[in-house]
């Protein structure tokens, strides 16, 4: 759950924090909106793919059927790569950094193109929900970037779940951050969970789930 908590400074200027909140909550809304359109596009997209590359597959005449093309070439040693748990506190440290950062290509790195991405954006007892590509979250991401903060963002309740073969990882955690308006300041709390998989021989993000913090009154 998402909570605003304003700063003892703002208690008597209840109001403007709240303002400020619901802004950046329709900002983000509006871009949901928009990116649920393209992402629902791009899925069928996607789901016509095979059609399209049975279309681009080159023709083999039937009269040479019989003729089986090998490759002599020898094939790149795949090092037998696993996850630890070492491994995945580095991998989330240097997330960290790129988000104190607001750096986002250098969160974009750890994820693979076609990773599932999933963002609720809550607002007291409502919540919306969109799926995005990598690209459309790119955008999302450097919009919540924008916002004016005390680049302090901090990971806690950190849990880690490795799977028997090492191959696979799922992470939760929940994080902290000063959002700044003029001269307030007041913390929003969020929750992120990701999996990590072994690709190309790299740990990589496959899956990603994020809740925005909006207006929590």
């Amino acid at each position: 759950m998402v909570v605003t908590k304003p700063s003892p400074g703002e208690r008597t200027e209840k109001g403007s924090p709240q303002r400020f909140l619901m802004v950046k909550a329709i900002v983000i809304t509006l871009v949901l909106g928009t990116t649920m359109v393209i992402g629902y596009a791009g899925y069928a997209m996607f789901k016509n793919q095979g059609l399209v590359t049975k279309f681009l597959a080159p023709h083999v005449p039937t009269s040479q059927s019989s003729v089986v093309l090998t490759d002599s070439r020898p094939k790149p040693f795949q090092p037998d790569v696993r996850l630890t748990r070492e491994g995945i506190d580095l991998l989330l440290d240097a997330l960290d950094e790129a988000v104190r950062r607001k750096d986002v290509n250098g969160v974009l790195r750890h994820i693979t193109h076609d990773a599932t991405i999933t963002i609720h954006l809550k607002q007291g007892p409502q919540q919306q929900m969109a799926m995005l590509t990598r690209e459309e979250y790119r955008k999302t991401l450097a919009m919540s970037f924008a916002f004016p903060s005390a680049n302090d963002f901090t990971r806690t309740n950190t849990s880690v779940s490795l799977a028997s073969d090492e191959r696979s990882a799922k992470v939760s955690f929940k994080s902290t951050e000063t959002l700044r308006q003029a001269n307030r300041e007041f913390k929003t709390e969020g929750e992120e969970t990701l999996v990590f998989n072994i690709r190309d021989g790299k740990p990589k993000i496959t899956s990603l789930e994020q809740t925005f913090p909006g207006d929590s009154t």
